[in-house]
């Protein structure tokens, strides 16, 4: 297999990006998984910064620079490269492409074009504001302790992925794709992006209701379940927010700032200014390692009996 049958999916969560998975795996040629986080589990040789451990981790890579150092034939990058295409490749069983979804990969974008330089990556951009609401009507949150779970995701991703693309906008195997539009006009844009990966069009892909590639334990829990995904969808869509969210969202909006403001036509929606729901976020910080993952057991656990209830 050769990296240039990789195409990774980047975007905040809660931006369709499952969606789009389903859509580019219902073919012959794309296979694809739930969500596999594979690159951020080598993230400490990816982008060391983002790992944290019990250990001094700073120390702990700066050993393992001057070990390489000590032996330049080894080619340690050559080697993790082949390794890493090696664990994809069970994936490529019959297919010509496969596609890793993992939204999350937003942290480490830059690095994945220069690991992969021939592989492709779709940026799927979503107005950040309907990310957020989103956030808070799926998972039901109802406390700005819960929504601190996707601090990284609102605060850094949406100028992350913005500064990636701005520098990737000569790079052939780069696709911008808003979110917005895919709905809006979903045969046009998918057909767009399949001339764009080079695998056959035909309508019958936009009919997904029998792919279960993308299936598992990650992703969209809408579209996991088994019961009918436009209807569960709209049932949370009715789902209203709180006038303590509503303040926060405002005040996010004028967070984001005007580059990415104009880009979704001012945000509509809400009303560009500081609040104090805002300002108590940020006082929150990011939570200390232990509370992170007791954070992400609780969320995991909602998420798990949110399925069941409408499986």
């Amino acid at each position: 297999m050769k990296e240039e049958q990789l195409i990774f999916i980047i975007s905040q969560p809660r931006s369709g990006s499952t969606y789009l998975q389903n859509l580019l795996s219902n073919n012959a040629e794309v296979n694809t998984c739930s969500e596999s986080w594979m690159l951020l589990n080598f993230a400490n040789q990816i982008k060391p910064s983002l790992v944290q451990a019990k250990f001094d981790n700073t120390l702990a890579v700066g050993a393992f620079k001057e070990y390489l150092g000590k032996y330049p034939n080894l080619k340690f990058r050559e080697a993790f490269h082949d390794f890493l295409l090696k664990l994809y490749s069970p994936m490529f069983d019959g297919y010509q492409f496969i596609v890793d979804k993992t939204p999350r990969y937003w942290e480490i974008s830059p690095e994945i074009t220069s690991l992969f330089p021939g592989s492709k990556v779709i940026v799927l951009h979503r107005n950040p504001i309907d990310v957020a609401k989103s956030m808070i009507k799926t998972w039901g949150f109802t406390s700005f302790q819960e929504l601190n779970i996707f601090r990284r995701d609102l605060l850094q991703a949406p100028q992350k992925l913005r500064s990636f693309s701005l520098a990737n906008k000569e790079n052939k195997n780069v696709y911008n794709l808003s979110y917005e539009e895919l709905i809006s006009d979903t045969p046009a844009e998918v057909q767009k992006i399949y001339n764009w990966i080079g695998i056959p069009y035909d309508a019958s892909v936009l009919d997904t209701q029998k792919n279960d590639k993308y299936k598992g334990g990650y992703g969209d829990p809408f579209q996991n379940s088994e019961s009918n995904y436009k209807t569960v969808k709209a049932r949370t869509d009715k789902k209203s927010i709180n006038k303590d969210f509503k303040d926060f969202l405002n005040g996010y909006a004028n967070y984001l700032g005007e580059d990415i403001q104009n880009e979704y036509d001012g945000f509509q929606d809400v009303t560009i200014k500081q609040t104090t729901a805002f300002n108590y976020f940020m006082h929150l910080g990011e939570a200390s390692t232990n509370a992170k993952r007791r954070n992400n057991s609780i969320w995991l656990l909602k998420k798990y009996l949110y399925e069941l209830r409408f499986k």
